[in-house]
């Protein structure tokens, strides 16, 4: 049973224990019934995950943005919520690597599906409030919490009895919540942009959307994106990009992705430092002894990389004098299917 309090930023709701014993590593505090991964849980809510979301929003808290790495949001963004009882009176939290204990807790709705209802309602692990940093889940920490270094960081106090019914009261205070802003980077106008976002962030939490303008070259994008890695940070998120253009992380690619056999998977390469733009797709054969595939680089056209649609990564390598206004050109012709991309300055 679910249910809004009359409070308009009070929400209410009923949950039951999955009964798991005190010291199970807990990766998720509420899940939908039926949840495939109920021994890592500790509570069930009743009721789906999209009855759970619209019952927050009618009691007026607000949805949030849940992660979408495509559209390069890599941050969860949502209004700071409590819940009573507290997390803490059920589960030990320990300090994981690169995750403190102290973020708060917020309400992003979820990711959502093509149909605009919640993906948990409908897709395993039905998470409601994962401990880590999981896009279908509705309530989150404030913070990017790698699974892999939350694991086994957070572990039942109690053992309660399976089915045991418990009451939760999810409370925002109606006012606090991120500020948003946009902003544009032109030549010579770093510093004017950094400042402005640094009186902003004064203020209390800030989302950031900043886009390039075409006439920068690539010298001064790396510029750019130095300075944004160094605020990017829970107190100001950089996320997004504009239609078609650059996210900030695009120009600090991995060094080491330089050498093909320290590539997870095989990106398109995109050279425009010398001559004719050239294509290549490295083809993988695993077929050779050893546990490496051979790779070979094949040229091809920009109208044949539709044929390699799990390629979804363009490395891309231009002179640092190089405007991004001419390397977007390029990257047009390429498929829609190709959303993630990285400029090696030369």
């Amino acid at each position: 049973m679910i249910f809004p309090s009359l409070a308009a930023a009070v929400f209410s709701f009923y949950a039951t224990a999955t009964g798991i014993a005190k010291g199970t590593p807990v990766e998720f505090f509420f899940a939908g019934e039926g949840s495939d991964r109920d021994y890592e849980t500790m509570f069930l809510i009743e009721g789906s995950a999209e009855d759970f979301c619209k019952g927050i929003e009618a009691a007026g808290i607000p949805r949030g943005e849940a992660q979408n790495p495509k559209e390069c949001i890599l941050w969860p963004v949502g209004c700071p919520v409590s819940i009573a009882p507290s997390i803490d009176d059920f589960i030990v939290r320990e300090a994981a690597p690169g995750s403190p204990t102290n973020l708060q807790v917020i309400y992003t709705g979820g990711a959502r599906g093509q149909s605009g209802r919640a993906i948990a309602a409908e897709e395993m692990p039905l998470s409601v409030f994962s401990l880590y940093t999981l896009d279908q889940s509705p309530l989150l920490f404030d913070g990017i919490v790698e699974q892999g270094n939350a694991y086994g960081h957070n572990l039942a106090r109690v053992e309660l009895k399976k089915g045991d019914r418990v009451k939760f009261t999810i409370r925002w205070d109606g006012e606090t919540r991120p500020s948003r802003m946009s902003v544009r980077f032109c030549p010579g106008n770093l510093a004017t942009v950094l400042k402005s976002i640094k009186e902003r962030s004064l203020e209390g939490s800030l989302v950031v959307s900043a886009s390039f303008a075409p006439e920068l070259s690539v010298r001064e994008a790396e510029a750019v994106a130095n300075a944004l890695s160094l605020i990017d940070s829970p107190k100001v998120k950089i996320n997004g990009r504009e239609k078609d253009g650059f996210f900030f992380q695009a120009f600090l690619p991995s060094i080491k992705w330089l050498d093909r056999k320290e590539r997870l998977v095989q990106p398109f390469e995109l050279h425009l430092s010398s001559g004719n733009p050239r294509l290549l797709f490295i083809e993988e054969d695993w077929s050779v002894e050893g546990m490496d595939p051979w790779l070979t680089a094949r040229e091809i056209s920009f109208e044949e990389a539709v044929k390699y649609p799990q390629t979804d990564t363009c490395l891309i390598y231009a002179k640092k004098d190089r405007t991004l206004g001419d390397i977007t050109k390029f990257l047009a012709k390429l498929p829609r299917t190709v959303h993630t991309h990285y400029v090696y300055g030369e």
